[in-house]
């Protein structure tokens, strides 16, 4: 997959285009099925399957009050998209200047001009530009005047409602991860280093990989059946979410034990698919009580593991 930042691109670069506009935060099943009718577009037409996207985030920019935890970073999303069959990502800058913009000056300049699209592929609720007019009934008078088709595509439905990147958000903030899991098409997942902590783990006879982070998004407090993939290697592991009230830490952390396992992870890459939410933190009277608790947690984590690998 070929990566293209707008402001780079020269008008007409890559031909005729078959073009798909979003965030695409997640690379959710709604948005796999968008790009599997993009490509099959692009494959009848014999046009590139391009996305376009915004960085940052429109909501970052224009609401950040929201304070808006995004649940992959640009790198991972890019990873996802490649893997999901697009030939072209470009990333338009999102500024002040932009929201401001008529739909019909973009498509104009963007769309036509910069990308000559030719088939334009929108989500069930899609709009942008100044007063979000570019929704799809206005999108579909500019295409009927400039000569590009729009196909708006219909939600993918789960449990009765739309899957969308919010709800996600939502259902990981409450650890709900098998529902989460049923509308990504996978596990929730987050990568990071292994960094030195407390070493406590390791005193308790569970030594446990402190998992460092710059990703936004992290699961709700508790303990997770999950996978842990380190090169390229997937196993089984527990992992602990939260601030270890027993020690009475104040500080959010990530701790994953990796059943099965022997090695140094320091500073190694580990990638955490959290598969089953088992419990909420709790503090411990002791650590006996809290080595108990770790050995029943444990003890579940490879049915779980064995039932839902994640998909690489």
């Amino acid at each position: 997959m070929r990566l293209a930042r707008q402001s780079e691109l020269r008008p007409g670069e890559l031909g005729p285009t078959a073009l798909t506009i979003g965030n695409f935060d997640g690379v959710h099943r709604g948005h796999q099925y968008i790009i599997e009718q993009l490509k099959a577009t692009a494959r009848a037409r014999q046009l590139p399957a391009v996305a376009l996207t915004f960085d940052p985030h429109p909501v970052k920019l224009l609401h950040p009050q929201k304070g808006l935890q995004l649940l992959l970073p640009f790198a991972e999303r890019a990873r996802l998209l490649e893997r999901a069959g697009i030939d072209v990502l470009v990333t338009a800058e999102f500024t002040f200047e932009l929201a401001q913009t008529p739909a019909e000056v973009w498509v104009q300049e963007v769309l036509l001009d910069l990308l000559h699209v030719q088939e334009l592929l929108i989500g069930y609720d899609f709009s942008f530009g100044r007063g979000r007019d570019g929704n799809a009934a206005h999108l579909t008078t500019l295409g009927e005047q400039y000569g590009f088709a729009v196909h708006q595509m219909a939600a993918v439905i789960e449990d009765g409602w739309p899957i969308s990147s919010s709800r996600i958000r939502r259902l990981a903030a409450a650890g709900e991860m098998d529902t989460a899991m049923k509308l990504l098409g996978r596990p929730f997942h987050l990568r990071g280093v292994v960094a030195h902590g407390d070493h406590r783990g390791r005193g308790l006879g569970f030594p446990t990989a402190n998992v460092a982070t710059t990703w936004e998004m992290a699961p709700h407090i508790g303990v997770y059946a999950a996978v842990a993939v380190v090169e390229g290697q997937p196993r089984a592991a527990a992992v602990n979410v939260g601030k270890n009230p027993t020690f009475e830490l104040n500080e959010l952390r990530i701790e994953a034990y990796l059943l099965d396992f022997a090695g140094d992870l320091y500073s190694k890459e580990i990638e955490l698919h959290f598969v089953h939410r088992l419990r909420d933190e709790k503090k411990f009277q002791s650590v006996d009580q809290l080595i108990e608790a770790i050995h029943r947690y444990v003890d579940k984590t490879p049915a779980s593991f064995a039932q839902k690998p994640p998909s690489q």
